[in-house]
């Protein structure tokens, strides 16, 4: 059930980066970004609210790790990012992320999930890494390496949430690292919005829905859920699952913003989703010889 609910987590996330785009040729990066984070934040103060909850201080580093990781780094970075490229080169950067997270993940936990486990990671990484850089990128430039740092925050901020949110909850978790930015993001909304021309009113639909969506399902409510997952774990078994969301990212790409894609993309998304299958029974059955 944890991994069923994972996939669902990265099907929530692998919209984020089509819809991203798609306000990003309307906006400015800065009010994608303000937005964002201030309409999670709108969600993370009512879930207090109702659940009031004050971190003890040994829970504050791995929130401030998440709020540096996912919060401001992941979002700054993907939103510039794909200011200069279109998003099908978002699914070249997240087919790196599983194994970014599962590597940090075993580090962090001096956990060994085996050799074997290891064969179906990398290989799955390969796949899909390498058929969609082939695919997508003809030359790199500024925002292919935005995307490419804004993973390796993500993996930071996955990792460490996860690993606090054990303790006390993702919803609490997230919550209080979306807060945290709001001494910063309260001042500079406002200052920013008083000089930007971007009007909100005179956005299209299409726009106001892309805001929406970033805001709930990709910062707030999905990672709620997300940081459960995370908690439940294995931690670098449920990463493995990330490796769907770059087909997922091409498949709404191609609904959404209707771009195109070769007919061989899908037989490498079967290879990919046999080599999760296949490391998450190798880590079964590791479990199984403790």
């Amino acid at each position: 059930m944890n991994l069923l609910l994972a996939t669902f987590c990265v099907f929530l996330f692998s919209l984020t980066a089509p819809f991203t785009r798609m306000a990003a040729m309307q906006i400015s990066p800065e009010s994608i970004i303000l937005i964002r984070i201030l309409g999670a934040g709108v969600i993370c103060l009512i879930s207090l609210l109702l659940d009031p909850w004050l971190p003890p201080r040994k829970a504050w580093p791995g929130i401030l790790y998440t709020t540096i990781g996912t919060v401001i780094g992941f979002n700054s970075l993907m939103a510039y990012g794909l200011r200069e490229v279109p998003a099908g080169h978002a699914a070249v950067a997240l087919a790196g992320l599983p194994m970014v997270t599962s590597i940090y993940s075993v580090l962090r936990d001096r956990a060994n999930p085996g050799v074997k486990f290891w064969i179906f990671a990398l290989t799955g990484t390969g796949l899909s890494f390498g058929f969609f850089f082939f695919l997508n990128i003809k030359e790199l430039v500024l925002g292919d390496f935005l995307l490419l740092f804004s993973i390796f925050s993500a993996a930071f901020g996955y990792v460490e949430g996860g690993r606090v949110s054990r303790l006390y909850g993702g919803r609490r978790v997230v919550s209080w690292a979306v807060l945290l930015t709001f001494p910063i993001i309260i001042p500079v909304a406002i200052l920013h919005f008083r000089t930007t021309p971007d009007s909100i009113q005179t956005l299209p639909f299409s726009v106001i829905f892309s805001l929406a969506y970033v805001a709930i399902a990709s910062q707030s409510l999905g990672m709620f859920l997300w940081f459960k997952v995370l908690a439940k774990g294995p931690m670098e078994q449920v990463a493995l699952v990330q490796l769907l969301q770059p087909f997922f990212t091409l498949f709404s790409v191609i609904l959404l913003l209707d771009e195109t894609v070769v007919p061989f993309t899908w037989v490498i998304a079967t290879l990919v989703a046999l080599c999760i299958l296949g490391s998450n029974h190798e880590k079964r059955t590791m479990n199984r010889q403790v």
